[in-house]
This record gives C-alpha cells, sequence and structure tokens, in this order.
C-alpha cells in the first residue's frame, strides 16, 4: 500500500468529529462542508505536506534518541538526593504551660 492509499483509507474511516479535528490539525476550513469535501481537502493537504521536502535541520524528539533497544532500568548512581535529612524534634510547646509560670 502506498501512502497515498493509507491516507485514504484512514480518512474514510474516521467519522465526521474525527475528520474535524483532523482538519483543524492541518488548517483545513471544516464548517459548511460536506463529508467528502472534506476527506478530499484534508487527503491533498496531507499529500502537498509529504511531497514538501523539509528545510533545514529540524531536531525532534525521535532524532535526538537512541535507535534500537533501550533498558527501561532508571541508572540510580547518577541521581543526586534532592531530599535533605533533618532530625525529628519534639514539639513540647503546650498553651497552658504559658499560662503560668513553675518556680
Amino acid at each position: 500500500m502506498t501512502f497515498n492509499d493509507v491516507t485514504k483509507m484512514m480518512l474514510n474511516s474516521m467519522d465526521f468529529f474525527e475528520l474535524r479535528r483532523t482538519a483543524a490539525r492541518y488548517t483545513v476550513a471544516y464548517q459548511g462542508v460536506r463529508r467528502q469535501k472534506l476527506i478530499k481537502d484534508i487527503e491533498k493537504k496531507l499529500l502537498d505536506k509529504n511531497k514538501a521536502p523539509s528545510t533545514g535541520l529540524v531536531l525532534t524528539a525521535a532524532s535526538r534518541s537512541p535507535e534500537g533497544a533501550v533498558s527501561a532500568k532508571p541508572n540510580l548512581k547518577n541521581q543526586k538526593s534532592v531530599q535533605k535529612v533533618t532530625t525529628a524534634k519534639i514539639n513540647n510547646f503546650s498553651a497552658r504551660n504559658n499560662t503560668f509560670n513553675r518556680i
């Protein structure tokens, strides 16, 4: 299947609300437009976007991430502890102790 076929099948399987969200994402006018015309407009925009060569180097999260399998195990040795160790204090303040003085 080509990109055109996949795009056409994907758009035809969407309901009208999904098509409106997709049209908004690709800045296609969708108000007052019938479903088939909306599908054609979105398909045209997607194919034009796919054909347009990318200008310049754009670093995305996918291009910066390493290729291949990556371990999900966290590396705990490199992390610095953020929490400070505090000693527990006993609060012996009482409002009744302030009303009278012991002699």
